[in-house]
């Protein structure tokens, strides 16, 4: 699972989340084309283990 994180200043939330990695990377280009407030970085997220 891939998310897509945006920092502002200091900030941190997830604006998107797949689990293609490409799908990801084409929202994060939207974001930067948007000219939006915020630095948006690609997590890789490890599915947490049910009980």
């Amino acid at each position: 699972m891939y998310e897509l994180i945006i920092d502002n200043n200091g900030v941190e939330y997830v604006a998107f989340s797949a689990e293609r990695e490409r799908e990801v990377e084409l929202m994060r280009q939207r974001h930067l084309r948007s000219l939006t407030d915020g630095t948006a970085i690609i997590r890789k997220v490890e599915k947490k283990a049910e009980k």
